[in-house]
């Protein structure tokens, strides 16, 4: 009789865990994005970088794009944030984007810069890290156009770079911001002070 019990209480575990799986599947096809909120409540930052990736896929929209792009920097995904990021610099209804998230995020203790700035920082970091280094000063530096405000992307970058004690790209850094001509006097001397900082890194 017990062993009956065993046998049909397997059983049924079996069943039930069959039929997680299954639903598990269905809901990860039909909505990704519900997916990414259930990997955030455990806390699997990479599962729901993945899966954030699948509802832009899903939707095409600008704002699942960014977020995919924010997640999966944050993972340590670089390769897709890099190509996703690429993506989300060149996409038309970028600069209405970066107003919107200007707005919500005026204050954020995560995004200090304005989010083209922000955007810019991260894709080009994420394009160092996956080994794509012209591609990142290149990302980093057309950013800027002729400005140099503070916490810019060439900054992000820079400190990317750091942390990987990569001194020959920070000197390759330096000498393209040489010839870098901002207009903004303020802005000049963000520059300035920047470049400083940074040739002082390079000799050390």
């Amino acid at each position: 009789m017990g062993k009956l019990v065993l046998k049909t209480a397997a059983v049924t575990f079996s069943l039930l865990v069959a039929f997680a799986l299954i639903v598990f599947g269905a809901v990860s096809l039909v909505s990704p994005s519900a997916m990414v909120a259930f990997s955030d409540s455990l806390g699997m930052t990479g599962v729901g970088a993945y899966y954030s990736v699948a509802a832009y896929e899903r939707s095409g929209d600008i704002a699942d794009l960014a977020e995919a792009v924010e997640r999966s920097y944050d993972a340590g995904h670089y390769a897709d944030a890099a190509d996703y990021g690429s993506a989300l610099l060149k996409d038309p209804g970028f600069a209405g984007y970066c107003s919107e998230r200007d707005a919500e995020t005026q204050g954020s203790a995560s995004i200090l810069s304005e989010y083209d700035q922000y955007a810019a920082g991260i894709v080009s970091s994420a394009q160092y890290y996956a080994a794509e280094k012209e591609q990142a000063l290149g990302t980093a530096l057309e950013s800027l156009g002729q400005t140099f405000p503070q916490n810019n992307a060439v900054i992000y970058l820079a400190a990317a770079a750091m942390s990987q004690d990569d001194t020959e790209f920070c000197k390759t850094l330096s000498e393209r911001l040489e010839t870098l001509a901002v207009e903004d006097p303020a802005e000049q001397g963000n520059l300035q002070a920047f470049l400083l900082q940074l040739q002082i890194y390079c000799a050390a």
